[in-house]
């Protein structure tokens, strides 16, 4: 990069006028290439314990783990242990990356003027928006080949803008793998940094997603899921608090969602691949990183593509 700086302006503009022109002459998508939008509805209802099983010491709302429960959240800042959160999420692969959304919607249904929920069970917001660039394919337009690079399908540069509706905008940057795993509908990996301006430092992310769809009596199921496991942690948080107090510490973290569903459109004749049917299970450990805070939670889900 230094020696781009202090060459001649013919370097520059070597490099970036071959990319803007490939950014910038791409065709237009016809009118029926459309992200890909789907819903996911998910409840736990907290058959298997109560808020009475809190220890005293842990209902301060911020641990508030229910002890033996396996369908339980726990009682915090985000609500109570009964919970009910509406994902929207669309993924769009472009000529050159792709965009992703994700928004958790908490309480989605909740009635407005209820007293005796927190503020975000009446619709607590969180989610993020990534952006990824794929150099290969850039670097496939501008030379006129296609590299195949054995198991790694493509690589990318992303950004993700990460909003939470109670603290603020958190930043994600680094690299985003595609690999070629057979049998699999896809595998993925990130390692990026995670930069929370209410701490003092950044931290190390990694992460992986996939998907397998199998056929058991000519029914189709689909396990999928991901992972994120911040490394290091991000230290001192001096201006972050929550309700039970401060956050001494960003600690690492550890959460993973697989999720196992049935399509239950194709059972009723309605289009395959539309309407899913199934289970989602959070293990989380040092949840928000907050040393301690565990919470696994097994939830019922519908999950609609339009």
């Amino acid at each position: 990069m230094n020696s781009a700086r202090s060459g001649s302006g013919f370097s520059k503009w070597t490099l970036l006028v071959p990319i803007l022109a490939v950014l910038l002459g791409g065709t237009r998508p016809a009118a029926a290439d459309f992200a890909n939008v789907w819903f996911e509805l998910l409840h736990a209802p907290c058959w298997t314990g109560s808020e009475s099983d809190i220890k005293p010491e842990d209902d301060n709302g911020v641990i508030g783990e229910v002890p033996g429960s396996i369908d339980c959240f726990n009682k915090d800042f985000n609500g109570g242990v009964a919970r009910t959160t509406l994902s929207i999420k669309a993924f769009k692969d472009w000529k050159y990356g792709f965009i992703f959304l994700y928004y958790d919607v908490t309480g989605p249904f909740n009635r407005a003027g209820i007293t005796s929920l927190t503020d975000n069970e009446k619709g607590g917001f969180f989610g993020g928006t990534t952006v990824a660039i794929s150099p290969k394919r850039i670097m496939e337009k501008v030379q006129g080949v296609t590299y195949d690079w054995g198991v790694l399908k493509d690589i990318y540069v992303k950004y993700e803008a990460e909003h939470v509706s109670k603290f603020g905008m958190l930043h994600y940057y680094g690299l985003a793998f595609d690999f070629k795993v057979p049998y699999m509908d896809f595998v993925s990996a990130t390692a990026v940094v995670r930069d929370d301006r209410a701490f003092e430092r950044v931290d190390l992310q990694l992460g992986g997603a996939w998907q397998k769809t199998f056929s058991l009596g000519g029914q189709d199921i689909v396990f999928g899921g991901f992972f994120q496991w911040g490394v290091f942690g991000e230290g001192e948080a001096p201006t972050l608090a929550f309700p039970g107090g401060p956050i001494p510490t960003g600690n690492w973290f550890f959460i993973t969602q697989p999720q196992l569903l049935y399509d239950f459109g194709k059972l009723v004749r309605y289009d395959p691949g539309k309407i899913y049917l199934g289970f989602e299970y959070q293990l989380a450990f040092n949840r928000y990183l907050i040393s301690g805070k565990t919470e696994n939670v097994l939830q019922g889900m519908i999950k609609w593509v339009p």
